[in-house]
Formats: structure tokens, C-alpha cells, sequence
């Protein structure tokens, strides 16, 4: 099935799928985004339409859910490399990665 976004009244920057190949290309090949944060002093005094937009901004930095390297992220990531290579020749019984902590900390979206 094939979706044309503008049918759908979608904005046109919204980040396609990473599980698309389109999607995953233009992750990749996107440069990070970056948000410098106000001092509040300065977010206190913006009238309220620039106050609005700015949340709005921060709202859709915050959504892009970037994977930040913390030394425990290296090790997943780097546990979950060992394993492709492990799987790679299995046939039958491959070996898994369970991925356990607290909730609302990233798992299901690192």
C-alpha cells in the first residue's frame, strides 16, 4: 500500500518511517538537529505567540527521541552487534538480547 502524505494533511518535514528505506536514508543522511535551550529569565519575558512557538520548537526537538551514548546505550549496542554476527550462521536456535531497566528510560525506542 502506498501512502501520499499531502492526502492525509500531514506536514511536509515530518520524518518518514526508519523502517521504510526512504525513511531510513534521510535519518541517516539528516544532520542532528540541535535547540538551544533559553536562560528562563528570557522565555518569562517572549510575548505569548513567540512563547507558543517556542515550545512548539522544543516539542519537535523532543520528538525526535535522539539516542543519546550514554555507557550503557555502547553496551547494548554493542551486545546486540555480537549478536548479528553470532545469528548470522545459525539455522535453527539463534541467541537473543533481552534489554530489562525501569520504565519510561528507552528501551522499546533506543
Amino acid at each position: 500500500m502506498v501512502v501520499n502524505f499531502p492526502e492525509f494533511g500531514m506536514a511536509d518535514d515530518r520524518r518518514l518511517p526508519t523502517t521504510t528505506l526512504e525513511g531510513w536514508r534521510r535519518f541517516v543522511n539528516s544532520d542532528p538537529l540541535t535547540f538551544d535551550l533559553l536562560p528562563e529569565d528570557d522565555w518569562q519575558t517572549l510575548e505569548d505567540l513567540a512563547r507558543h512557538e517556542y515550545d512548539e520548537a522544543r516539542v519537535n526537538y523532543h520528538s525526535e527521541l535522539i539516542v543519546v551514548e550514554t555507557p550503557t546505550i555502547h553496551e547494548v549496542t554493542h551486545q546486540g552487534r555480537l549478536l548479528t554476527l553470532v545469528n548470522r550462521r545459525e539455522i535453527s536456535a539463534r541467541r537473543g538480547l533481552i534489554v530489562s531497566g525501569p520504565w519510561a528510560t528507552g528501551k522499546s525506542t533506543g
